[in-house]
């Protein structure tokens, strides 16, 4: 009789909410019963697939953060990895009276995670690539792109 020790969540959804920041992202990731873990990692799309797919192999993962300064990139880049991603209205996103008084990081993520978990919150419209980033304001310089300038 051989033995398989081999992890497999098949069939199972992972959710990871993230509070993201130029030198760092705060990251909570939740399975459908409990919350796995919050931390804090530099801001790599590499890094965090690599843990999820070394913890959580075979999973659906679903990701969310809120729209802001960094624009969609985020977004994009997960996409093309086959991760789920929703970008979300700050002000849209349920929030309890505790956690408006202690506004951190590590419970904005918290918040996501839980949010997208439980079917709380709604995406709102990501523009495909092209016209995001001639019209939304979106900063390519930040991302490695180069830009013309004048």
């Amino acid at each position: 009789m051989e033995k398989n020790n081999k992890l497999d969540f098949g069939g199972q959804h992972i959710y990871v909410g993230m509070d993201v920041h130029k030198k760092s992202w705060s990251v909570s990731i939740h399975t459908e019963q409990f919350e796995h873990k919050t931390f804090t990692q530099p801001p790599e799309v590499e890094k965090l697939t690599y843990y999820l797919e070394r913890t959580f192999p075979g999973a659906t993962y679903h990701t969310v953060y809120e729209a802001g300064f960094s624009g969609f990139w985020l977004h994009d880049k997960l996409r093309a990895k086959g991760i789920d991603c929703m970008v979300v209205n700050p002000a849209d996103v349920p929030t309890k009276d505790k956690e408006r008084a202690g506004k951190r990081d590590r419970v904005d993520c918290r918040k996501l995670a839980r949010g997208l978990r439980n079917g709380e919150i709604n995406g709102i419209y990501v523009p495909p690539v092209k016209v995001e980033r001639s019209h939304l304001g979106a900063h390519p310089s930040e991302h490695g792109e180069k830009t013309n300038t004048v």
